[in-house]
């Protein structure tokens, strides 16, 4: 398997760095996604495309720049940590790190741009023409929305859900140094109760709005960091080379 210039998979320090790198990038990303999401949803009339901004156009043009760049640069920075997952099965399931890879490209190509900068680029877009004509608003970006946000959202879970599928068979199966309970350290673990804690808040108030649009970057952090709370000795690497045949 074409191991993409990475020599050493089971390189403990590496990718406890990579662990904590992608933990940060989920800080950003959070703060990013809850910028986003931070407001009351504003009483415009209209239908699915007007609902799922309505939110934006409570907030500040500032508003909008911080969490779209924030998202931006959190995203790609979680993308580059996924390498130290894709490094612990990389030697003992190459068929599974070989999808994890795949998954990992799939989320850098589209998560940063795609998807969290492009929304808040069409946010801006409907808050900025509604304000000069709703009908032109609708008209214009709704469109845009169908034909540049829709399809990548599609494409990113095509990508990223054979990732996670992955990561759980790999981990569940003892293919990496941890222990197998470390599967639960992943995107649903976090993802589910963040989404449950909006909704008992209530999605439609700033705070549960906030919280709500932040659950896919709870979900990475729960990965990251359990797996980085979790990171096995120097040791037990040692102890999994050998059980792999390889130098320790």
């Amino acid at each position: 398997m074409n191991t993409i210039g990475i020599d050493d998979n089971l390189d403990r320090p590496r990718i406890g760095k990579l662990l904590i790198i992608g933990l940060l990038g989920c800080v950003l990303t959070g703060a990013g996604d809850f910028l986003l999401g931070y407001a009351e949803p504003a009483d415009v009339a209209g239908g699915a495309f007007e609902a799922i901004l309505a939110t934006a156009i409570s907030l500040s043009d500032g508003t909008l720049f911080a969490g779209g760049l924030l998202g931006f640069f959190g995203l790609f920075i979680e993308g580059l940590a996924f390498f130290g997952i894709y490094r612990l099965m990389a030697d003992a399931a190459p068929r599974y790190a070989h999808v994890f890879r795949s998954g990992i490209f799939f989320y850098l190509w589209l998560a940063p741009v795609g998807c969290h900068m492009n929304m808040a680029l069409i946010s801006y877009l409907y808050k900025r023409l509604l304000s000069l004509d709703p009908m032109v608003a609708h008209e214009a970006v709704g469109p845009m929305y169908l034909a540049f946000c829709i399809p990548l959202y599609v494409l990113l879970v095509l990508g990223w859900v054979p990732l996670l599928v992955a990561q759980w068979k790999a981990f569940s199966e003892g293919k990496t140094p941890y222990p197998t309970y470390a599967k639960w350290f992943n995107l649903a673990t976090g993802a589910v109760p963040t989404l449950l804690v909006s909704f008992l808040l209530g999605a439609n108030t700033a705070i549960g709005g906030g919280i709500g649009t932040m659950f896919l970057s709870v979900g990475n952090a729960v990965t990251f960091g359990g797996l980085l709370v979790t990171l096995p000795s120097e040791e037990r690497f040692a102890e999994f080379r050998a059980e792999l045949g390889m130098p320790t």
